[in-house]
């Protein structure tokens, strides 16, 4: 607590040092002053200043050549910056503007939009009033702020908002707009005009505004075209030093600076002859993306993980910041904030193996590693996780223990109908454009408050404008309704073909004495991506491992290709069909899953059964046996694990009861239990 205190004090030290300074300045100054004020500040300080400055909403690391080590405050880059705002045709009619997003990132975090303050040429200020207007029409100025920021926009904005943003959506919300109403008319404002801001005081939020008429603001294409040409390569650069946090107002920030550094560009801070929505619009190769609550803008055809490993290069960093990284490798919509609450209600229960707590997690999602070391680290980060949040669990100033699990419970209704989509195949652009799903984005992000609160020990829920018991009751209803609706726009192909066959299939361990098996009904169509899916709700694995299905010489693996030199014929998995392989009865394929323990399955198809409208596919109708355990060390492992179990008690059979979570039964098999996991899944 003392260290979280002392990086609290040296921010709003660095914020203090940075307001005083009228230019750039080298660190050792800022150094200095944050030792005069810090008792016992070292070399170890000084390295965490150097990274909280980098860091800071205060300041940018000034790389221009010849400038190292020297940081030059915002308030100073932005000092008499221009911008444009273009508003919108009902906005020039209804006489205001809805400030939103639009004034990043050219005023402070600390300054909500609405209570910026815009001098017109008279030196009048413009008022502000409140206006009602449709969710979905205020929803386009906030997009820059990501689901979850827009949501927290309107909520502080009005506090009437809590209770309109919670589901089913269809009540308008109240907005502050600045009254531009008189301004327009005087100046004869005309739709396609623009408004050009002048930065007075970054800090106060502070700008002049004059009218800019369409004919007048005509720039030749030449301008134009170098005027984004530099934004494009600081964007481009401001990618490449991307952390995890970094938003789109981090990268409007970054972006403009960089582009302002560019010697050979013009000045992208004064006289822009568009606006900065227009430049984004005009970029085709980019989307937004959001990781947790974070919403940014990436290269449609760069992987995500680039970004994601590139914000962790040249450093160690904190683990959870990488296993974020891994969330968003694997498609889990998860943050290592989430994985915490999951872990502490698991230790409020007593459970004690991290590997279940994993499997809830991931339950109903195909995991795919790249490599089998993205494998192995993944789980050494999600072990060292564990092993911090159980450090610091205190069962008795848990006080949220009961909250908590019933919003983890939503998380996970809502992570049931987003992966339930991509198991269905839905077209996912028609799924995103469906507006039950941004609701759905939405929900989530209310959770996800809730459950990052949750994680605080000894906090009132007083912070939250509705009460959270009320807040869970509208969650789950609006969740059901949104599953209902994406269920209805479902346009790809359902799981189970109704008029096709139906497979019967015996799934058997190899190795197993006793033998450990399941009989599954599929349809014919099912593809080899479900039936991995099927068999390890079946069997019961955590679905955590690489896995693929051979038959004969042939590997299908999800994404895999033949590399032409590993003597191995490997193909894609994904989209191809069972009955490709199994035509007829008896034949057989051949599951492999996890790699390095090697649990091998035969898949038997045992009858082709007629279609059944009637039949739940898929389903479990019979089985033996518990399944081992996931890294218990394969078949081999298992069989000395049971050993040591059935062994007198010592410290082997100690750690391995600690490490299973408790006792466990070879013999059990639970046919209602396995039947309720696959219907979780599909």
């Amino acid at each position: 607590m003392e260290k979280k205190m002392d990086v609290e004090k040296m921010d709003e030290l660095i914020r203090a040092f940075a307001l005083k300074q009228a230019g750039s300045f080298d660190f050792e100054e800022l150094a200095k002053h944050v030792a005069r004020n810090v008792k016992g500040f070292d070399d170890a300080d000084e390295d965490r200043l150097f990274d909280l400055a980098c860091g800071s909403d205060w300041l940018f690391e000034d790389d221009r050549e010849g400038f190292e080590d020297r940081f030059i405050p915002r308030p100073v880059v932005f000092q008499g910056a221009e911008f444009r705002v273009t508003p919108l045709g009902e906005e020039v009619e209804s006489g205001f503007l809805v400030p939103g997003h639009r004034f990043l990132p050219y005023l402070s975090r600390e300054v909500f939009p609405s209570k910026a303050v815009l001098k017109l040429p008279d030196g009048s200020v413009v008022p502000t009033r409140s206006v009602q207007q449709p969710l979905a029409a205020v929803h386009r100025f906030l997009m820059y702020f990501g689901e979850y920021g827009a949501m927290e926009y309107l909520a502080v904005d009005h506090e009437s908002n809590a209770n309109k943003i919670q589901p089913p959506f269809e009540k308008d919300v109240e907005i502050s707009v600045f009254d531009l109403q008189s301004f327009f008319e005087t100046c004869g404002f005309l739709s396609g005009d623009s408004l050009m801001l002048t930065v007075e005081d970054w800090q106060a939020g502070i700008f002049s505004v004059r009218h800019m008429p369409a004919e007048q603001g005509v720039v030749d294409f030449t301008t134009i075209q170098k005027w984004t040409q530099a934004l494009r390569l600081g964007f481009e650069e401001a990618c490449l030093d991307a952390e995890m946090d970094h938003d789109c107002y981090e990268q409007f920030a970054r972006m403009l600076w960089l582009a302002e550094c560019n010697e050979e560009a013009s000045s992208v801070l004064s006289a822009p002859p568009l606006t900065l929505a227009t430049f984004f619009n005009a970029q085709k190769d980019l989307t937004m993306q959001t990781s947790g609550n974070v919403s940014f803008f990436w290269p449609e055809d760069e992987p995500l993980d680039s970004r994601m490993l590139n914000s962790m290069a040249g450093g160690e960093k904190e683990p959870a910041t990488e296993l974020d990284a891994h969330f968003v490798l694997l498609g889990l919509s998860l943050d290592s904030e989430e994985a915490e609450a999951y872990m502490r209600d698991a230790f409020s229960r007593g459970e004690t193996n991290p590997e279940a707590v994993l499997g809830r997690v991931i339950s109903g999602r195909a995991l795919s590693f790249p490599s089998e070391n993205d494998q192995q680290e993944f789980h050494r980060l999600w072990q060292e996780r564990w092993d911090g949040v159980r450090a610091d669990y205190l069962p008795l100033k848990d006080v949220h223990r009961e909250l908590r699990a019933v919003f983890l419970d939503l998380n996970d209704q809502c992570l049931q109908v987003l992966r339930g989509m991509d198991r269905n195949a839905q077209d996912p652009m028609d799924t995103m454009n469906h507006p039950a799903t941004l609701q759905l984005g939405e929900l989530s992000g209310l959770i996800h408050s809730v459950l990052v609160f949750c994680n605080q020990n000894e906090q009132s829920a007083d912070v939250f404008p509705v009460p959270l018991d009320e807040m869970a009751r509208a969650l789950s209803a609006g969740i059901e309704d949104m599953s209902e609706q994406l269920q209805q726009k479902g346009s790809g192909e359902s799981f189970a073909d109704p008029d096709g066959p139906i497979y019967q299939l015996k799934i058997s361990l190899k190795d197993a004495k006793p033998p450990i098996w399941r009989r599954v009904l599929v349809p014919a169509s099912i593809e080899l991506e479900h039936l991995h899916a099927v068999i390890q709700a079946a069997f019961g694995w955590t679905n955590s491992h690489l896995h693929q299905f051979i038959d004969g010489r042939t590997f299908y693996q999800p994404g895999g290709e033949d590399d032409g030199f590993s003597g191995m014929e490997v193909a894609d998995s994904i989209g191809v069909p069972l009955r490709n392989f199994l035509r007829k009865e008896k034949d057989k394929i051949v599951y492999e899953y996890d790699f390095g323990d090697s649990w091998e399955h035969q898949v038997l198809l045992e009858k082709i059964l007629p279609a059944d409208p009637e039949q739940v596919l898929p389903v479990c109708i019979k089985g033996k046996r518990a399944c081992p355990p996931d890294d218990c060390g394969g078949m081999y492992g298992y069989f000395q694990m049971l050993e040591t179990l059935e062994g007198p008690d010592g410290g082997e059979k100690a750690e391995l009861l600690e490490w299973l979570g408790g006792p466990i039964d070879p013999e059990a098999f639970d046919l209602e239990e396995i039947n309720a996991q696959l219907r979780a899944w599909f």
